[in-house]
């Protein structure tokens, strides 16, 4: 503990003047304590702590990276944009413009969907209109070969029966087509029977016909009709000069042998 001044003067043992006796009392020989150096100027300020200034180093190292990248990005824009352009086309030269190839081969006919279209047709010709024929050639493997064609032919029963068998009127109802819609004309024409529509469709008929020996590379026709000998509607397979090779049962698509 520092001691007031005016104690600090007298010996704290004695209480002899001590001012000038330096570290001990010359009347007791005590020692005397240490007294704190006087002040002779203002406080000494605390020195400043050092700062830190890496974090602002290395955000001006980062923009100054940035303002670099985008100046090289610019220039680069600008070598660009004065590059002549090489995709458009010269002056006077049209441009090429892929265009896709047309079907080397029509659409195959199918009789069975075209029966259905044939059908709606004639209805609206005449309402009691029934089936009198069905042809359809040259075929291959697959059934009507490419450009083959297709021809259905409709009419109105001429008396009061309208089954199976009935003889038809003389006026016709004919719907071709060799590919595309099917197209249709009137006509006059000799006697004939009527046909219920196919049990055997055309599809299974010709696959019964090839099962029985049918020469898929003959260029051959099928037709299908009322029979009066069978005294039902049967499937002719016919020679490409039209000659009858076979025929089959338009309900079951069995050979008929007899």
């Amino acid at each position: 503990m520092v001691m007031p001044a005016a104690m600090a003067d007298l010996c704290p043992q004695c209480g002899a003047d001590v001012r000038a006796s330096g570290t001990r009392c010359k009347s007791c020989g005590f020692w005397l304590p240490a007294a704190p150096a006087p002040r002779t100027g203002p406080p000494m300020p605390r020195p400043a702590q050092p700062r830190d200034d890496s974090r602002r180093v290395t955000i001006a190292v980062l923009a100054v990276g940035g303002f670099v990248v985008l100046g090289l990005v610019a220039a680069g824009l600008m070598v660009w944009l004065r590059q002549p352009a090489t995709t458009s086309a010269a002056p006077g030269v049209a441009s090429a413009v892929a265009v896709p190839a047309a079907s080397a081969t029509p659409p195959r006919l199918e009789p069975s969907t075209l029966l259905a279209d044939a059908r709606r047709e004639a209805s609206a010709w005449r309402h009691e209109a029934m089936l009198v024929s069905l042809s359809a050639g040259p075929l291959d493997a697959r059934g009507v070969a490419p450009g083959g064609k297709v021809e259905i032919t409709y009419a109105k029963p001429s008396g009061a029966r309208i089954t199976g068998g009935a003889e038809a009127g003389s006026e016709r109802l004919a719907l071709r087509t060799s590919g595309g819609p099917l197209t249709k004309s009137e006509e006059r024409t000799g006697k004939g029977r009527v046909a219920p529509e196919p049990n055997c469709l055309f599809e299974d008929a010709w696959a019964a016909a090839k099962r029985a020996g049918a020469d898929v590379n003959a260029g051959l026709g099928i037709r299908y009709l009322w029979n009066e000998k069978y005294g039902r509607p049967v499937w002719e397979l016919l020679g490409s000069d039209g000659q009858v090779l076979r025929r089959l049962d338009g309900v079951s698509c069995s050979i008929l042998t007899r």
